[in-house]
């Protein structure tokens, strides 16, 4: 009896392993005929739809009760869906992916609750492991890296995901180094050195901060730190305060020297939180729609350095990102207060229960998962589809399995199964798209574009939400002089961007159709969204010049003159050159009226 016991104990935790190492897997995804992150999103649709039928039969043999956590998670997922049906700023692909990570999350609490928790974090540690020789592997120059600036990425395309990933293991790794049996502690530990060689060489500070935090509950609970010191204190009051007040500064002091380590990138991510401010004074309910946050963000920066003059430094580190670096922050601006208090109420809600539950790991949840959210507070996990299925298997875990009813378990799995089955299956159309785009890029890049043009506008209903292709087939059409159906095509490009240069391909149409006051709006624009670039000057000036309007030609030029490029390059002293070659020109035909009238 007991042995039939074991063996399906065991059984059930290879189904278990198995189908959340497959889930984890699509970090490892990699193919050139794609894109690093296409690749991986193509793989999450086919591994989705195996985990989804595998969780039918699973949740009718052995149902589970729904939590507090779960109803919390469909009320977010919900008022997300209903805000974007509202606010009409449904993006397709973003949106579907957010509803399969939902699915996701409702896998993992099948498969977390089906077997112990020991089978899911033996594949999470698994999935580490794989990570951190990989970037050994990266270092040493056995494997090449996914970045040319980078030596050091994984299987990601930066080493900020990258680290964000390892970091998130580590506390669980460090957990079983500590409490596990000996074959667990061994191969824990060997995980936990792998994870710490690689680490420190990603030169992440968010991911630094976050393993200290995450690693740093996981060895306060283990030492009982809190009641040690309690109790020191109690009979040292004097001596443990001045310790307290020297740790104080000393961590001060290490939080200065880690804001110094990247000085510019620090400044540059404090300028993308205040402007993401204004998106939230002027959005705080209902934000400005899921996946709109970088289209949002280019007018809100525009307008931004329009309203008064900034200080140089904040010119200098602006620039265009695709997020906040900052989920709390980006969750904020496209969900509004209330998807940020839903979001919190969740989080919340998780480490209550983990903390609550009488699992032997649940130190480890709490750790991995307070890294995770450490990390998030810097970077953009959530935009990232590995780091996503990551933190949907670190919140499922967080809530401890109880009885449930078989039907009510296995009905709401086999409609689940519904998303997976519409937003997954078929996808082969989209994936032969991306190839098809990556293919014509060549063409692209040879500015063949009467041929490109063609090709794109085919490709355009299936990759009409992805801002790179629209700037391509905008530019496409602008250099195959269609300027009307280009500034059409780049007009939804903006909303998905920041991109100064949409507004300046744009302003370029304008200036080809003669439509000057349109063309000096979008320069215009285009130099306030990212004012340490001289490109937008240097269009405004040449079309002032082109159009007679000679004074404003003369101070453009004079301006872009006294700025100081955030990259000095020979694109940016030929354009100084032709700038002060114009205010020469109309200096001399100033000063020779004569000379004028002969032309």
């Amino acid at each position: 009896m007991q042995l039939r016991k074991n063996l399906n104990l065991y059984l059930s935790g290879i189904v278990v392993f198995t189908l959340t190492l497959l889930l984890l897997s699509t970090a490892f995804v990699l193919d050139e005929s794609l894109g690093n992150r296409v690749a991986k999103i193509f793989w999450f649709y086919k591994v989705i739809i195996v985990a989804g039928i595998a969780c039918i039969p699973l949740a009718w043999t052995r149902p589970f009760r729904f939590s507090l956590l779960d109803l919390l998670v469909l009320l977010y997922a919900g008022y997300t869906l209903f805000n974007d049906h509202y606010t009409g700023s449904i993006t397709p692909t973003r949106t579907g992916l957010f509803i399969l990570i939902i699915v996701t999350y409702f896998i993992f609490r099948r498969l977390t609750t089906f077997a112990p928790l020991s089978f899911t974090h033996t594949a999470l540690l698994l999935s580490g492991a794989i990570e951190a020789i990989w970037g050994l592997a990266q270092l040493y120059g056995f494997t090449p890296s996914q970045h040319s600036r980078f030596e050091l990425t994984g299987s990601f395309f930066n080493p900020g995901p990258y680290s964000g990933f390892l970091v998130a293991i580590l506390p669980i790794a460090l957990h079983y180094t500590l409490t596990g049996h000996r074959i667990a502690r061994i191969l824990s530990g060997v995980v936990l050195v792998l994870l710490l060689l690689v680490l420190p060489a990603t030169l992440s500070r968010g991911a630094w901060l976050a393993a200290l935090t995450g690693c740093g509950i996981v060895l306060s609970n283990y030492f009982h730190l809190y009641n040690r010191l309690k109790a020191l204190f109690q009979k040292h009051k004097l001596t443990i305060s001045i310790t307290t007040i020297c740790i104080f500064f000393l961590v001060t002091g290490t939080l200065i020297g880690i804001y110094h380590l990247k000085k510019e990138s620090a400044d540059g991510r404090w300028l993308i939180w205040k402007v993401s401010s204004t998106l939230v004074t002027s959005h705080p309910i209902t934000g400005v729609g899921f996946g709109h946050f970088a289209g949002a963000y280019g007018e809100a920066q525009a307008a931004y350095f329009a309203a008064e003059k900034r200080p140089a430094g904040e010119e200098l580190v602006a620039d265009t990102p695709e997020t906040a670096f900052n989920e709390f922050v980006q969750i904020t601006t496209e969900t509004g207060i209330i998807g940020l208090l839903l979001f919190l109420t969740i989080i919340i809600g998780a480490f209550k229960a983990a903390r609550h539950s009488n699992s032997k790991a649940a130190t480890g949840m709490v750790g991995s998962l307070a890294a995770f959210l450490v990390f998030a507070c810097f970077s953009y996990p959530f935009n990232v589809l590995p780091l996503l299925v990551l933190f949907t298997l670190l919140l499922a875990q967080c809530t401890p399995m109880q009885p449930g009813s078989r039907w009510l378990s296995g009905i709401f799995y086999t409609f689940l199964f519904l998303p997976v089955y519409f937003l997954a299956t078929g996808q082969q159309e989209r994936e032969q798209a991306y190839k098809r785009w990556k293919s014509e890029q060549i063409y692209f890049n040879m500015q063949i574009f009467e041929r490109t043009v063609d090709n794109y506008k085919k490709l355009y209903p299936l990759l009409k939400d992805q801002p790179a292709f629209l700037f391509e087939y905008g530019q496409c059409l602008s250099r195959a002089g269609q300027p009307e159906t280009s500034n059409l095509i780049l007009e939804e490009a903006s909303q998905l961007s920041a991109d100064p240069m949409i507004r300046n391909i744009m302003g370029k149409n304008y200036q080809t159709m003669k439509q000057y006051t349109q063309a000096e709006s979008a320069f215009l624009k285009a130099s306030r969204m990212v004012p340490n670039r001289l490109y937008p000057l240097y269009l405004l000036a040449q079309m002032y010049n082109e159009s007679g309007q000679i004074d404003k030609a003369i101070s453009t030029a004079r301006l872009l003159l006294e700025k100081v490029p955030k990259v000095p390059s020979s694109a940016t002293e030929e354009m100084k050159r032709d700038m002060q070659k114009l205010i020469k020109d109309h200096q001399h035909e100033h000063a020779n009226p004569t000379y004028h009238g002969q032309l």
